[in-house]
């Protein structure tokens, strides 16, 4: 039987997707590595990753997922973004031998300004953030200059008539569907080159098994 969750669980359940902390952090994001799991494996088998190429993922959660995205192709280097402190320390533990050989690098962001140089990255992708960021534009802009000229970023996203029936979803998520997704990034130097629609069922945050719609849009550095 499901737990019925309280108007209070929820706020802080949706606290929590969007910023793991405290003492409930961490269970959190072991859950949303589970539930994820299949959307951020999807995503990482389309990446196309060859040898050598260095990867950017913004918003890695605990990065239980980081030896999947290093079995695609020999010699990658991956680069984790997050703005939780917590996930930034529980990704660098669960992947600390990858740390220590120089494959893999975890950093701290403000959630809209890169700490990095122009076209560094080769390939770029985030699951499930999009609903948090606070200046989509600016953010969009920024992972553009850090993208190498005529490379892909890639964009996971529940799509926003699945997301209007959680009951965790609250005022910290914007949402999507693709034609908002059209929209957006015609505001930015991307050039939106395709959106690939899935669904899946899946056990929700609250413990419901729901089927989900999400989409992979490939957006493309100019």
């Amino acid at each position: 039987m499901n737990k019925e969750f309280s108007e209070k669980e929820l706020d802080e359940l949706s606290q929590q997707l969007s910023c793991p902390s405290g003492e409930n952090g961490l269970a959190v994001a072991k859950q949303m590595n589970v539930s994820n799991f299949s959307m951020t494996s999807a995503t990482i088998q389309g990446l196309g990753l060859t040898k050598g190429q260095l990867v950017l993922e913004l918003g890695h959660g605990n990065a239980g997922h980081l030896t999947k995205i290093l079995e695609q192709a020999p010699e990658l280097h991956y680069w984790g973004l997050e703005i939780s402190e917590l996930m930034k320390k529980e990704a660098e533990r669960k992947n600390e031998e990858l740390v220590k050989a120089g494959t893999a690098t975890f950093s701290l962001y403000d959630g809209v300004k890169l700490p990095f140089d122009d076209n560094v990255f080769d390939v770029i992708f985030t699951v499930n953030t999009l609903y948090f960021w606070v200046d989509p534009i600016q953010l969009l802009n920024e992972l553009h200059r850090a993208l190498k000229v005529g490379q892909a970023c890639y964009i996971t996203f529940a799509q926003k008539d699945f997301m209007e029936g959680l009951p965790f979803v609250k005022d910290q998520f914007t949402m999507y569907n693709n034609h908002d997704i059209r929209r957006l990034v015609k505001q930015t130097p991307f050039e939106l080159k395709t959106i690939s629609d899935q669904s899946e069922e899946v056990k929700s945050k609250t413990g419901e098994v729901v089927k989900r719609a999400y989409s992979i849009a490939c957006l493309k550095a100019s």
